[in-house]
């Protein structure tokens, strides 16, 4: 930097800041404010004991070309010096980069890493209203012990540069972390106004240290030992520190391990000993969108963080989904001559809990699968004369009813007779889709490119159209699957046969008077998964086969989509005003049977859950299978 610039940046005492995570050697006797050193000459710095933090066995090291800068008590401002040597934890000489001089001073310190260049939350520090101020950064790239918070040092005639943390770190594990989950956020809430008016509290956790805010004058100067240098100044916004998991793999979200983060936050106003304690710190997950991942967040009261130390957090546990393969032959779709399925599509659940799929396959495997949930095995019935694509269904009291998609009907069959022959409900149905019933026994059926019907009493009563498909949207909308919710609203999934159509690609409700909304997606489509965009509901993307919809005991929605597993969580069940949407599995591309984020599907189709709800099971047709996804 130019002579001429650096005069003409003035810095009002920055780094006393430092003092505040810093705190400085009482013993080192403060220097007439008259006392020089030549610019030209070197600086040795070392790193103070307490600054030596260990991260998995390693320590906190100077840096080839890293940077400090000197901030003088004259009218040079500041001065930027390189340390150019290899790494290495132990004493080293830096270098200016320039001839200013520096004036030792009571005010007169130096700030590691030093970058000065530009300005912003990039900067180390930053230049800021005629002032230079230090920093930490308002968003991290995750990875094993990255801290990138700065150090700061007394300036004395003398005397080695001894640096010191301006605050400490808090380890956070998160284990099951969500395929779509992009950041850890870590916020200190307002939680006593009157601490925060009298400046006791640090809430502020990323801001700039500000000189108006963050000194404390002791008889016309600055205490040099614990000066506090983030203080709850403004507590209108909200006050967290980010961090990114884009980097994050699946094998690392999946993990026994878990994700492991560490978190800089500031030694502030509260400071004994070296330590401030904040009384409440808030931790969650949360999606691109900055939507918080349900179920993530997690609050502790009175954290104590130590400079230069590791504060570790229990580890946070969310939900772990296992995938397994319970019937059929991975990747194998043929006849079920050697126990393989071909084009499974529905799923329905007996009253003993175990499942029936309807699988459409060519003129020559028109099938119902009768699986036995305890071991997988199963057994057929088939029938290729009268069936033409068995395709969703529903078990209502002793019976099962499911839609034929080509011939356009609805069957039935009687699961206590031995014979279990099919009957023709009803027909004229074209495109039928799927099958339910409500509580009160009237039944509905979904048309692909027509909308819903309703029939008053069960099929025997009247029909009439309960949602046409001018409620979706109207031409090119395509629906695909219903199901309904605990507060017996209907939803549907629709797709679109154009990718341009903002009405397909969303999930709708439609309500016990047949009014429809929409509850989640924005209606651009995703053309894959990495398009696919979690968070608020109605900003979510989905794919295109939005056909298979179950609820858990909570009137949280579970969806398959293409190759994901969505979920939408609420907090009421049947209110989707706060709705969000969650992929819980899915994604990867080599189909794997697995914990998490590895799992991987093809192309799924239906999805039940077990009578307790703590198994989920999923007809996976691109690979032929049935498979069991247990809940812990």
């Amino acid at each position: 930097m130019e002579d001429s610039l650096m005069k003409k940046i003035t810095i009002l005492l920055i780094a006393t800041l430092a003092v505040a995570a810093v705190s400085c050697n009482k013993e080192m006797p403060i220097q007439d404010a008259n006392t020089q050193i030549v610019g030209k000459n070197t600086l040795v710095a070392r790193f103070a004991e307490e600054t030596k933090t260990a991260f998995v066995g390693g320590t906190y090291m100077w840096k080839k070309n890293d940077n400090m800068v000197v901030r003088s008590d004259n009218a040079n401002g500041y001065t930027v010096y390189k340390y150019t040597g290899e790494d290495t934890a132990g004493e080293v000489e830096f270098v200016p980069n320039t001839d200013d001089n520096v004036v030792y001073g009571q005010n007169s310190f130096a700030i590691y890493p030093g970058k000065v260049s530009g300005s912003g939350a990039s900067a180390y520090p930053k230049e800021e209203d005629g002032s230079l101020k230090p920093v930490l950064k308002d968003t991290y790239t995750w990875s094993e012990g990255n801290v990138e918070a700065p150090m700061l040092a007394r300036v004395e005639a003398g005397q080695p540069l001894e640096f010191k943390h301006l605050g400490g770190c808090l380890k956070v594990t998160y284990k099951n972390v969500p395929p779509k989950a992009a950041k850890i956020v870590v916020m200190a809430p307002v939680t006593d106004p009157d601490k925060i008016a009298d400046g006791k509290v640090t809430y502020k956790i990323n801001s700039t240290m500000n000189q108006t805010y963050n000194w404390t004058t002791v008889g016309g100067g600055f205490d040099p030992v614990e000066v506090p240098y983030v203080k709850a100044y403004d507590h209108s916004g909200t006050y967290k520190t980010v961090i990114s998991l884009t980097n994050a793999t699946a094998a690392e979200r999946a993990s026994a391990d878990g994700i492991t983060a560490y978190i800089p936050l500031p030694v502030g106003p509260e400071v004994v000993g070296g330590k401030n304690v904040y009384p409440q710190l808030d931790i969650w997950l949360a999606f691109a969108d900055n939507t918080e991942v349900p179920g993530s967040k997690r609050s502790a009261a009175n954290v104590e963080i130590e400079r230069a130390h590791i504060k570790p957090m229990p580890a946070i546990t969310l939900t772990k989904y296992s995938v397994s393969v319970l019937a059929g032959v991975d990747g194998s779709k043929a006849a079920d001559a050697a126990g393989k399925f071909n084009n499974i599509r529905g799923l329905a659940r007996m009253s003993d809990g175990n499942l029936i799929i309807m699988e459409s396959a060519g003129s020559s495997n028109r099938s119902l699968r009768f699986v036995n949930v305890s071991d997988g095995s199963f057994t057929t019935f088939r029938d290729n004369t009268q069936l033409g694509d068995p395709w969703h269904g529903a078990v209502y009291g002793s019976y099962l009813y499911f839609t034929d998609k080509s011939k356009g009907k609805v069957w039935s069959m009687d699961l206590t007779s031995g014979t279990k022959s099919v009957t023709e409900v009803k027909s004229g149905l074209s495109q039928a889709m799927d099958v339910k019933f409500d509580a009160s026994g009237n039944a509905y059926v979904l048309l692909r490119d027509t909308g819903v019907y309703k029939y008053e009493g069960g099929f025997s009563g009247s029909q009439s159209v309960f949602a046409p498909l001018a409620s979706f949207g109207g031409s090119g909308v395509t629906l695909l699957g219903m199901q309904f919710d605990p507060a017996g609203n209907l939803i549907v999934g629709a797709s679109a046969s154009a990718a341009t159509n903002t009405n397909g690609f969303k999930l709708y409700k439609v309500d016990t008077s047949g009014n429809v909304s929409c509850i989640a997606g924005s209606g651009a489509k995703a053309a894959n998964y990495s398009e696919t965009v979690d968070g608020a509901a109605l900003s979510a993307k989905f794919t295109a086969n939005l056909q298979g919809l179950a609820f858990d005991a909570s009137g949280n929605l579970y969806i398959t989509d293409n190759i994901d597993i969505r979920k939408i969580t609420v907090s009421t069940a049947g209110n989707y005003d706060d709705a969000v949407v969650t992929t819980i599995l899915g994604g990867g591309t080599s189909y794997t049977n697995a914990v998490g984020a590895v799992a991987a599907f093809s192309a799924l189709q239906d999805i039940i859950f077990s009578a307790d709800y703590s198994t989920i099971y999923v007809t996976d047709q691109g690979r032929g299978t049935l498979r069991k996804i247990t809940i812990e």
